[in-house]
């Protein structure tokens, strides 16, 4: 998790006691293998804090939840990243979490996880607003590709990973095309695969092996 300032900090000392920051979030998961014992979950978030024109990314693994589960705890894992009562508009593309904050539906099922999130807004104005996924809308796009990294590598992107995405998508928050930053992460999926094919179990020390040291010549 980081965060990336892309303007300089302004607006009176003075005022700081009752600042209410303004602050966008664009949230989404990916759950592989959704419906199998095997499954795998990850969120994504994009948060905005529109007065200090500041960016965080989120990419959270989320274990081997359902992808409902999923939808809903990446809200709340992006929620949990503000320190204090803020304005929120909460951006989804699932209808079931944004039609069920807004009160259209009752919280039958995964009740354990909706109650997480309503923790997590409390002290918080937040306004949910459903957003058509896969449609261009370029921070939501960015939440998903965040999502799937984390399904995919089964754990957190690493902080500086998280670090140069943001500045990769602060340079690009112009462009129409998600497809740079998505092939940034890819290259750091890659990277964690490559890892963990090469990874070995710790070796029995003091054994003396037919094959000549790394410490030698």
């Amino acid at each position: 998790m980081t965060n990336s300032k892309i303007v300089n900090d302004s607006g009176p000392s003075h005022a700081i006691g009752t600042y209410t920051p303004i602050v966008s979030i664009y949230a989404d998961a990916s759950c592989l293998r959704n419906g199998s014992a095997d499954r795998s979950a990850g969120g994504g978030a994009v948060i905005v804090d529109r007065n200090r024109a500041e960016l965080k990314l989120l990419s959270t693994y989320l274990g081997p939840v359902t992808n409902q589960q999923a939808k809903i705890l990446a809200c709340t894992t992006a929620l949990e990243e503000l320190r204090r009562p803020c304005r929120v508009e909460m951006f989804s593309d699932s209808r079931y979490v944004v039609d069920t904050m807004n009160g259209k539906n009752r919280m039958k099922s995964n009740r354990s996880f909706w109650m997480q999130l309503v923790q997590q807004s409390y002290g918080h104005h937040v306004t949910w607003r459903w957003v058509k996924g896969h449609d261009g809308f370029y921070f939501q796009e960015a939440a998903d590709r965040l999502a799937r990294a984390a399904s995919a590598t089964g754990k957190d992107l690493l902080p500086e990973d998280l670090e140069f995405l943001t500045e990769r998508l602060a340079s690009d928050r112009d462009q129409l095309s998600i497809r740079p930053f998505e092939i940034e992460i890819e290259k750091i999926v890659d990277r964690h695969r490559a890892f963990s094919s090469t990874s070995v179990d710790n070796p029995k020390f003091g054994v003396k092996a037919e094959l000549p040291s790394a410490f030698s010549s």
